[in-house]
C-alpha cells in the first residue's frame, strides 16, 4: 500500500539552477513574490520542494526551503516555484532506486496466483449462472459481480503491468487508470457482500431486498468510475505516471493516498464493523437451543472465511512497513494473489447449494464415461466372438 515501501529515495537537484539577484543589494521580504519556473529533468522523480542558495554568515552555505514554497506541481513536466526573495534558486526532488528486497519470487507468487484465480473466477462465475436454483438467490448475484470485477482486475495486472506496456505513455496511463478503477469496484463489491451478510444475519425480514442488486450495481460500479473520472480529469491524466523502478504506470503520490488509499481504508474499516456485527448476533445466537454445535460452527467458519477474503489481505499491506515489511509482504501478495482460489473454495466447495450442483454433473460424466467404456468393451467382445465363429467354421 504505501508506494515507496520497496525503494529507497535519493534527494538530488532536479531542475536546472536559476539566480536572480541585484548587485550589491540584499532583495528579501518581498510583497510580491518571485516565480519560478522550473522543467523537470527527472520525470519520475517526486516531492519537489522549492530551494535557494542559502549563504548566511556562520553558517555552512546549504539548500534552504525558508520563504519558498511550491506553488503548483504538473508530475512529470514542470513546478512552478514562489520566493519573497532574490538568490540562486532550484528544485529538490526525491529520486527512487531498487532497495535490497528479493522481490522477483513475489512476483512470480503474484503471477502464478493471478492465473488460478482467473480460472477459479471463471469456473465460479459459470456455476453460479448456469444453476437456476443457484442464481435465483441475491448473494449470487452479488458474487458474480464481484467475480467479473476481480477477474478483470487479475487480467489487466497480468497482460498490463508489464515493461513493455509503460513504454507508451497514453497505454501506460490507459493501464493504470483501468486498474485503479476495477481494483476500487472489486473492494466496493467486496463492501456490499459483507454488507448482505450482516443484513442476512441481522434483519430477519428481508425488507431491504427491494431493488438491492440495482442499488448495489449503481453504487458499486459508479462510484469508483466518478473517483476515476475525477483523477483523470485533473492535472490532465497526469496523476498517473510511471514508476521508474518497477517499469509500471500508477497513482503520483498525492492521487494515490486520496483516490486510492482512502477508498480502502474506508471500506476495509466497514467490512470490519460488519464481521464484528456477525460475530455478535451468533454469540447472541448461542443460547438458541434450537441451533444445533454444527450449524453454529458452520456459521462462524463461513464469516471467519468471509474476513479472510475481504479484510485480511489489506490488513497485511497496511503492516508491511519497517523491518518485518518483507514478510507482510509474502502474506499480502499471497492473499491477493490466490483470492478468486479462495473464492472458488469457499463458494462452490464449502457451500452445500453449489455442491449439491457441482457433483451431479460429476457423478454424470463418469456415468456417461463408463457407459462408453463399457459400451466399447461389449462392441470389442462382440467382434471377437464373431471372427473365432468364423474361424472354426
Amino acid at each position: 500500500v504505501t508506494q515507496n515501501s520497496s525503494t529507497k529515495a535519493n534527494t538530488i537537484i532536479n531542475s536546472n539552477i536559476i539566480a536572480a539577484n541585484i548587485p550589491n543589494i540584499k532583495v528579501t521580504n518581498l510583497d510580491e513574490p518571485v516565480n519560478i519556473s522550473f522543467n523537470l529533468i527527472d520525470q519520475n522523480a517526486t516531492n519537489p520542494q522549492c530551494v535557494y542558495w542559502d549563504e548566511s554568515p556562520g553558517q555552512n552555505p546549504k539548500w534552504s526551503t525558508k520563504g519558498c514554497n511550491v506553488s503548483k506541481y504538473e508530475p512529470g513536466q514542470k513546478a512552478l516555484c514562489s520566493c519573497d526573495h532574490l538568490t540562486s534558486f532550484a528544485l529538490l526532488m526525491n529520486v527512487y532506486q531498487k532497495a535490497v528486497v528479493n522481490i522477483h519470487p513475489l512476483s512470480i507468487t503474484s503471477y502464478i496466483g493471478c492465473g488460478i484465480s482467473i480460472v477459479c473466477l471463471i469456473l465460479t462465475i459459470i456455476i453460479h449462472i448456469c444453476s437456476k436454483n443457484v442464481w435465483k438467490s441475491m448473494a449470487s448475484k452479488i458474487l458474480v459481480n464481484l467475480c467479473v470485477s476481480l477477474a478483470i482486475t487479475n487480467l489487466i495486472f497480468l497482460v498490463g503491468m508489464q515493461p513493455y506496456a509503460s513504454k507508451i505513455t497514453a497505454a501506460c496511463k490507459a493501464v493504470a487508470a483501468l486498474l485503479h478503477y476495477f481494483l476500487l469496484a472489486s473492494l466496493m463489491w467486496m463492501a456490499v457482500e459483507a454488507f448482505h451478510v450482516c443484513l442476512a444475519a441481522v434483519i430477519v425480514v428481508k425488507t431491504y431486498q427491494s431493488h438491492f442488486i440495482l442499488k448495489s450495481s449503481i453504487l458499486s460500479w459508479g462510484l469508483p468510475a466518478v473517483i476515476v473520472t475525477i483523477t483523470l480529469a485533473i492535472n490532465y491524466t497526469n496523476n498517473y505516471i510511471r514508476i521508474e523502478h518497477a517499469q509500471v504506470c500508477w497513482l503520483s503520490d498525492i492521487p494515490f493516498y486520496a483516490a486510492f488509499l482512502a477508498p480502502v481504508v474506508t471500506i476495509l474499516i466497514f467490512n470490519i464493523i460488519m464481521f464484528v456485527l456477525v460475530i455478535l448476533r451468533l454469540i447472541a445466537m448461542q443460547n438458541n437451543k434450537l441451533l444445533q454445535y454444527e450449524t453454529r460452527r458452520l456459521r462462524f467458519l463461513g464469516i471467519f472465511g468471509l474476513f479472510l477474503l475481504f479484510g485480511l489481505s489489506w490488513v497485511f499491506a497496511f503492516f508491511a512497513v519497517g523491518e518485518a515489511a518483507e514478510v507482510f509482504q509474502i502474506l499480502f501478495v499471497t492473499f491477493s494473489a490466490f483470492q478468486g482460489t479462495f473464492i472458488f473454495l469457499f463458494y462452490c466447495i464449502y457451500k452445500k447449494d453449489t455442491r449439491d450442483v457441482i457433483c451431479p454433473c460429476i457423478c454424470k460424466q463418469k456415468k456417461a464415461k463408463a457407459s462408453k467404456v463399457s459400451k466399447s468393451y461389449k462392441s470389442s467382445g462382440s467382434g471377437t466372438g464373431d471372427g473365432t465363429a468364423e474361424t472354426n467354421t
